[in-house]
């Protein structure tokens, strides 16, 4: 699809740069380009994946990213300490750990209460910011980057790492105290309950990474090493014997259950159809502020670590909560953080399409592919699907085909 007409979410002024190269360099995609003659900087925003880690590292702030920069960042900090009330900031990756584990992990530290921001990526936090939460009153800053082999922006870990052990450097050297500053690695993985599993090979069929295989008396086995920590497993286990660290297969159908009253006040006072859409977290970037789940007038937004992780049980329930439509968010082919998960995802709902024919309700599930980088690309999508709801409802009950 053409996407000339369509704004971006980074941008390049050339009146700005310096031509330093440094964004070439650190660029994990190759996105940014130079001319050999000229040096001119330009950005290949189809190569682009939005981890904004160029933005971060520009000396002249040539590059700008309508996501988390550092103004939002502080507002959003100014925001959330008013209500938590901590002086301690934690940094982490989307998939460096799972929040509950984090603070598990950080109470072994000392650090019970504290603001948390999950970002794509720490790669991108600009040193700026850090300086700017010190001198708001923040005391303690611990920073969650992926561990090295797992980074979704392939160096964006180790940037972010050497980043901020320079900054741990420079903050020694002003005199402020040692723990100010605290890098931790992580990574989600997912975990097997052997007195669930009934070694059907669904996941091991499944996994993108060949990280499962099936094991005498027919259990399934996770290599850690392997897990690149999609989720697609999830998915396909019948029995619920897989899990994925932060991503609890209970929690969504309690959700759903929680909105049907909602749904029924909201369809009575707008006549509007109520949509949900699962979205992976890598093919849609919320402001810091919004929980993982959360609904904006008639459309409820849900988030999974990757699309592929959508259980057919869930869309399922969906319908029998009374919402009108569905729609899978996934990454743009090519784009998949996880290599086929975007695959995985499309093949899943094609299936399920077909069961749901049976009832006539094929058309109320869709599937679509967007990346953060076009800027309204997912609202369209979503407008789409809802005028198509909402005509095929008025024919329906207006008696026509």
């Amino acid at each position: 699809m053409e996407q000339t007409s369509v704004e971006v979410g980074v941008k390049l002024d050339s009146d700005y740069c310096g031509k330093c190269m440094i964004c070439s360099s650190v660029c994990p995609f190759e996105a940014i380009l130079v001319d050999e003659k000229t040096h001119e900087v330009t950005l290949d925003i189809e190569k682009c994946q939005v981890c904004g880690i160029c933005s971060s590292a520009c000396p002249a702030l040539a590059i700008d990213t309508v996501y988390y920069d550092v103004d939002s960042l502080v507002d959003c900090l100014k925001r959330a300490t008013r209500v938590v009330k901590s002086e301690k900031l934690v940094l982490m990756c989307q998939s460096a750990s799972a929040e509950d584990e984090v603070r598990d992990r950080l109470k072994n530290l000392g650090i019970d209460d504290f603001v948390l921001f999950r970002v794509p990526c720490v790669g991108r936090i600009p040193p700026e910011f850090i300086l700017k939460a010190l001198a708001l009153g923040i005391k303690r800053i611990v920073i969650l980057p992926c561990e090295e082999n797992y980074c979704r922006f392939k160096n964006g870990s180790n940037v972010g790492t050497l980043r901020f052990l320079l900054m741990q450097n420079l903050l020694n050297e002003l005199g402020f105290e040692e723990n100010t500053l605290i890098i931790v690695r992580g990574s989600v993985k997912a975990r097997v309950n052997v007195y669930r599993c009934i070694g059907c090979g669904n996941c091991a069929s499944t996994c993108p990474t060949d990280a499962i295989r099936i094991v005498s008396p027919g259990i399934a086995q996770i290599n850690e090493s392997k897990c690149s920590g999609c989720g697609a497993c999830t998915a396909v286990c019948p029995t619920y014997a897989i899990s994925l660290e932060g991503f609890n297969h209970e929690s969504i159908p309690q959700i759903l259950s929680s909105y049907r009253s909602l749904i029924h006040e909201i369809k009575q006072k707008s006549r509007k159809p109520v949509i949900l859409v699962f979205y992976c977290q890598w093919a849609n970037f919320p402001p810091l502020d919004k929980p993982r789940s959360y609904f904006e007038e008639n459309v409820m937004f849900l988030e999974l670590p990757c699309s592929s992780a959508v259980d057919p049980l869930y869309v399922l329930q969906a319908f029998y909560e009374g919402f009108d439509g569905v729609m899978v968010v996934a990454c743009k082919k090519g784009e998949c953080k996880f290599e086929k998960g975007n695959e995985l995802a499309e093949r899943h709902v094609l299936s399920l399409k077909k069961l749901l024919s049976q009832v006539k309700l094929e058309d109320r599930l869709e599937i679509c592919f967007v990346s953060p980088k076009y800027l309204g690309e997912l609202e369209n999508h979503i407008k789409s699907f809802i005028n198509k709801i909402q005509t095929a409802q008025v024919e329906c009950c207006s008696g026509g085909a």
